[in-house]
């Protein structure tokens, strides 16, 4: 059983979700409410995440599962890609129609071991299966990701934590995500 972040230290839970199946981790993750999450984020801090962790080879999307601490739509994925030298993403989710795929890019954050996941950020070509390239300064896309970075922290090998920066200011709103099995 993967204990609960408030139960546990940071070694101990990286050791239980390695041990885990990624069935087992997307159900943990999935599991966490807001308080837990934020602890998460928390106990993460110092964690060191490389960038080449969070995508495979160049073309190759990694889907990272995902869940947010918003009262609504709180299942999602990442799917992460190096393309052309730079790693990027978008978030696919149910609402995607309404709010846009939310294009971004991951660089390292200014704090070592950080990643930042950057929605100011637009893509000029966008690697192949991805929603066509656009800007998410317009229509509700720019209320949802328009003004939006994400800080990510490491728990595990397969785990990251993150947590909302909102036009340059740190929000109560986190999310984690469980990069998903290369089979």
């Amino acid at each position: 059983m993967i204990p609960k972040p408030k139960d546990t230290e940071l070694d101990a839970l990286a050791e239980a979700l390695n041990g885990a199946t990624n069935v087992e981790r997307v159900q943990w993750l999935r599991s966490l409410n807001k308080g837990q999450q934020a602890a998460l984020y928390a106990m993460a801090e110092g964690t060191i995440l490389p960038l080449e962790e969070i995508h495979v080879d160049e073309g190759v999307v990694q889907i990272h599962y995902g869940k947010n601490s918003l009262p609504m739509f709180t299942n999602f994925e990442k799917r992460i890609a190096l393309h052309e030298g730079t790693v990027q993403g978008y978030n696919h989710q149910g609402l995607k129609w309404l709010v846009g795929p939310g294009h971004f890019r991951v660089v390292p954050n200014e704090v070592e071991g950080e990643l930042l996941f950057d929605y100011l950020w637009t893509p000029e070509t966008v690697p192949e299966g991805f929603p066509p390239a656009r800007s998410n300064r317009g229509g509700v896309s720019t209320l949802v990701y328009g003004h939006l970075q994400d800080v990510v922290r490491k728990v595990s090998d397969h785990v990251s934590i993150g947590r909302a920066v909102m036009k340059g200011k740190v929000t109560n709103n986190y999310f984690g995500l469980c990069r998903g099995a290369q089979d």
